[in-house]
């Protein structure tokens, strides 16, 4: 693990989300968790260490963010946006497996050390928020203060964790830094809001959903990626191109890379980000 401050902690160095842990004299609070179980099981045992598991943030619904609820299940409360629950424990229909089938293919390839602690289908707990929020939401844990927003945009359950003691905010995938931004359940109007909302914060980090941890000035940078897209796709509109000329003409491959262990989802972050844009921009006309 990476260690951002003197409570804070963040993996951005595995496949999936950046799971992060903020210290507190109560307890730990996990801010998502990771997608594969063999650091999942070593970020626990280190936050064990200084005290018990105090609540556990999900930021998102997407599977790499939620996956590891399940090892704290009974253990302490989840909280997360009320929406969440819309698309918990769900994956693309495209990926023609169920989410259950579709991890154990991750652990099987990616972590096999992990996969005798993998539980049978019949005997995993799903464990969704128990605790949920609509706009805001801010609660104690010692002496640190978690300040939950809504900030939708990735998709519409996403919220961003800023704990003011540390500096630090957590903002889930709002931000990917130095690799591909997936547009798959993407709101580009609410996600440029946010990220806006996000450059008001008072803060010295950001832990991003993927890459690693940026200053505040990463946002614009943020922004601009989707300007890009957003440009790129209304040039081939501007051009007469249909939604498929789009995607087979449109691609941003070469920017930068996919995250880690994510590699051959390439193609399918180009497709579905050109389709999205599209029809965004289809609305809006």
């Amino acid at each position: 693990m990476e260690q951002i401050t003197k409570n804070v902690f963040t993996e951005t160095k595995i496949r999936g989300c950046n799971p992060s842990i903020v210290l507190t004299r109560e307890g730990a609070v996990f801010i998502d968790t990771a997608q594969l179980i063999t650091p999942l099981l070593e970020m626990r045992n280190f936050a064990l260490q200084h005290g018990p598991i105090k609540a556990l943030i999900n930021t998102e619904s997407h599977i790499d963010h939620i996956f590891g609820n399940h090892w704290f299940a009974g253990e302490c409360p989840v909280i997360g946006h009320e929406k969440l629950i819309d698309t918990f424990w769900k994956i693309p229909a495209s990926f023609n497996m169920t989410t259950y089938e579709y991890m154990l293919d991750v652990i099987q390839r990616q972590d096999p050390e992990g996969l005798p602690f993998m539980p049978k289908e019949e005997d995993y707990i799903i464990n969704p928020p128990s605790i949920t929020f609509s706009d805001r939401m801010t609660f104690k844990s010692g002496d640190h203060t978690f300040k939950l927003y809504y900030t939708p945009g990735h998709s519409d359950a996403n919220i961003s964790v800023y704990v003011p003691e540390e500096r630090v905010v957590f903002v889930g995938d709002t931000v990917f830094s130095d690799c591909q931004i997936w547009l798959h359940s993407c709101d580009p109007d609410a996600l440029l809001n946010t990220l806006h909302f996000l450059s008001t914060l008072d803060v010295d980090y950001i832990v991003p959903g993927h890459g690693p941890v940026v200053k505040k000035e990463y946002l614009k940078q943020q922004a601009a990626f989707l300007y890009e897209w957003l440009s790129a796709v209304a040039y081939g509109m501007s051009k007469g191109w249909s939604k498929e000329e789009c995607v087979a003409r449109i691609s941003f491959a070469d920017r930068c890379p996919v995250d880690i262990g994510q590699e051959d989802a390439m193609d399918y972050i180009q497709t579905a980000n050109v389709r999205v844009v599209y029809d965004y921009l289809l609305a809006k006309v």
